[in-house]
């Protein structure tokens, strides 16, 4: 019998599972078990999607209590007439306060085991309204925008510093057809430049399929143009005469050095903008200038927006 998996699960899948992914390496794992559909979250809550006799709910870590009534309404969109729906989550992640959170939605739950998980299984009541994201309303450059930002995004409630002052060095960039924003989030970046005319449509990439949701929901309230990758890799998104990147200082050395050589690579054939913290500026223009590039510098109160292009 065929099955939707909202996450990835601990055991191996089968040819006839179904995965919709949280992120990148969700949904190349379930890629690399040549599974019958591999969808990112972003894609899964656009789709009209076949139903499925069973569900099984992989709940993700650090997302909070938040994300389970958007989870219940797309597993409610997968299931079958009868079919039930299992919801997996570690002892750390508050099995009962989720359990209690569903069944005061109309779940009826039975709790068992699976392994070193704890497993919630029963019908779903009828399927309920989709939940709405918390948003809040922002200045991008001279336009104010309500921006939905919740679930565990980075910088739910405001800008953040980095990106607003990548934003307001983005805004005196020349004119251009498209920019490509890569670590795009909800998209504030993408949506600021084409509103302000400095592109006319944006591409974009994230490794978070639930901060890519939100970008294609903000990007359609805004009437921006804005075409979405989920991936890690700055090269798989299409070319652009200028690309913006909050540069992810998180990551170890190597995926450090493979993420700005591809960086550097787009700003061979156009300009890059990349904002880091000022006390990291010198190890990341070191990179830039390693490939050949000229490197000007943009200081903010506690980033700076390094531009490369080629010499």
């Amino acid at each position: 019998m065929s099955a939707w998996h909202v996450g990835l699960p601990t055991e191996a899948l089968s040819a006839e599972d179904r995965v919709i992914a949280f992120n990148a390496a969700e949904l190349a794992s379930a890629r690399a078990a040549n599974v019958a559909t591999a969808l990112g979250f972003h894609d899964a809550m656009a789709a009209d999607l076949d139903r499925a006799g069973e569900v099984h709910v992989h709940l993700p870590t650090y997302r909070g209590l938040g994300l389970v009534p958007v989870l219940a309404w797309l597993a409610a969109r997968l299931a079958a007439g009868g079919a039930a729906v299992s919801w997996y989550a570690a002892k750390q992640q508050g099995p009962d306060s989720i359990r209690k959170l569903l069944e005061g939605a109309g779940w009826r739950l039975e709790r068992d085991r699976s392994g070193r998980l704890v497993r919630l299984s029963g019908r779903p009541p009828a399927e309920p309204e989709r939940p709405a994201p918390r948003r809040f309303i922002a200045l991008l450059g001279h336009r104010q925008v309500e921006l939905a930002a919740d679930f565990g995004v980075f910088s739910p409630e405001r800008i953040d510093d980095g990106t607003a002052v990548l934003l307001d060095v983005g805004l005196r960039h020349a004119p251009v057809d498209r920019v490509a924003d890569i670590g795009v989030g909800y998209a504030p970046l993408a949506i600021g430049l084409v509103l302000a005319g400095v592109a006319r449509s944006a591409v974009a990439s994230d490794v978070d399929c639930i901060a890519l949701w939100l970008a294609a929901e903000n990007a359609r309230a805004c009437g921006v143009p804005l075409a979405l990758a989920c991936t890690p890799d700055p090269a798989a998104v299409a070319p652009a005469p200028l690309t913006v990147c909050n540069v992810p200082t998180h990551i170890d050395r190597h995926e450090t050095e493979r993420f700005m050589a591809a960086l550097a690579d787009r700003a061979r054939t156009g300009h890059l903008l990349a904002v880091v913290h000022a006390s990291l500026e010198g190890r990341y223009t070191r990179h830039l200038l390693g490939h050949g590039l000229r490197v000007r510098r943009h200081e903010g109160p506690v980033h700076v927006v390094l531009e490369a292009c080629p010499r």
